[in-house]
């Protein structure tokens, strides 16, 4: 007999830290829904090192900047959601959620690596549930399948402008951080 959406388990968020830390992998949490991790392609940890890496190196020259990997947790607190960005900028340093040290909730701007099994919600949902954050002011999604990046930037409360960059000689630029990165090096060693 299989669950029904009534029958499935809610986790109070003791429960998911207990889990997560026991389990030694990463969960994500929709309150009171636990979520396992998918591990990503070749593709998308290539692109997701290469975007760490230019940040990284750029923020050494750049004061005000600190970059974190898909390790670090975001607590959306209006939802009660812990979600794992692919990539996540603050500015100055993290603020911390008061419930766990190790989630963050002040990102600056956001980054995903788009993949078949999550892209949907990355462009619609998740964008969606991000925004209720007040620091957040730039989203971006890259593309694993073709040298495509797609940006948002929060413009005024409720305002969003929306860009596209395509093709490995043209850059994108990250409002949020004043920075240009070049697709190529951001898609370095990746193969469509």
């Amino acid at each position: 007999m299989t669950a029904t959406a009534s029958e499935t388990k809610r986790y109070t968020l003791a429960e998911y830290l207990q889990t997560e830390a026991r389990a030694g992998e990463r969960y994500e949490f929709y309150n009171g829904e636990i979520r396992p991790m998918p591990g990503g392609t070749i593709s998308h940890n290539r692109i997701t090192r290469n975007v760490l890496s230019e940040l990284d190196q750029i923020f050494k020259n750049k004061t005000g900047f600190e970059i974190f990997g898909s390790d670090q947790k975001v607590y959306l607190p209006h939802y009660n959601f812990y979600l794992y960005p692919d990539a996540v900028v603050v500015a100055e340093k993290p603020v911390s959620a008061e419930q766990h040290a190790h989630a963050i909730i002040n990102p600056l701007l956001i980054i995903e690596v788009l993949s078949a099994s999550t892209e949907a919600y990355d462009r619609q949902q998740k964008f969606l549930e991000f925004r209720s954050l007040p620091s957040f002011r730039e989203y971006v999604l890259i593309r694993q399948d073709a040298p495509e990046i797609l940006s948002f930037f929060r413009e005024a409360p409720d305002l969003w402008r929306e860009s596209s960059v395509v093709n490995l000689e043209n850059s994108v630029y990250f409002r949020s951080v004043d920075v240009e990165l070049a697709l190529a090096a951001l898609y370095r060693n990746v193969e469509f």
